[in-house]
């Protein structure tokens, strides 16, 4: 396997892989988050920690990291657009894995796929009765990876149906990078998802 590229947070000062921070860039009107890593300039990279946004959020910290004068955003202004774009993420990782044949949609198919110890991570809806939830838990095996997001009629939209309250991955390469998107949002808003 080859050299992972790394990049120092303009916040804490670490050292992290870059999947692992985000890219920020100068626009016309302040500091853009460039999640997609695709708009062209010089940028700073910070972690998706509320202190480390902060710290790298500072005007002057900004400004030296990016080599221009730019305008500090307001910090619960770019963590809510930081928010934003990771759940947009989420959002299209899930029709993705459903288009490729890689998802159980409802309680009935997710549980199917328990037995079968075919789910590699289950994401609930904020909505999902408790009682649903309990049994789903209790039938098969769950899988470690587990994060209650968007509502029913949400995960039904992705998926092509009206209400769903459950969906299992079940392909790794989709869940680790379901799992991590959903992990670093749980660290930016700060709330068990």
């Amino acid at each position: 396997m080859g050299h992972l590229p790394e990049r120092t947070c303009i916040g804490c000062r670490g050292v992290f892989n870059k999947g692992d921070v985000v890219r920020v860039v100068s626009g016309p009107s302040g500091p853009v988050i460039d999640y997609r890593e695709k708009l062209p300039g010089r940028a700073a990279y910070v972690c998706p920690r509320r202190e480390c946004i902060e710290k790298a959020l500072s005007k002057a910290n900004l400004s030296r990291a990016l080599h221009t004068n730019v305008n500090a955003p307001e910090i619960e202004a770019f963590i809510l657009a930081l928010a934003s774009v990771v759940l947009e993420k989420i959002r299209s990782l899930i029709p993705m894995a459903a288009r490729a044949g890689m998802l159980a949609a409802g309680a009935s198919a997710v549980d199917d796929a328990l037995q079968k110890s075919r789910v590699e991570m289950l994401i609930f809806a904020e909505d999902l009765s408790e009682g649903t939830k309990h049994k789903l838990l209790t039938g098969g095996l769950p899988p470690e990876k587990q994060a209650t997001l968007f509502t029913r009629d949400e995960l039904g939209q992705m998926v092509g149906r009206e209400l769903v309250g459950v969906v299992g991955i079940l392909d790794k390469g989709f869940s680790d990078a379901v799992w991590n998107e959903s992990e670093r949002l749980k660290v930016l808003l700060n709330k068990h998802l």
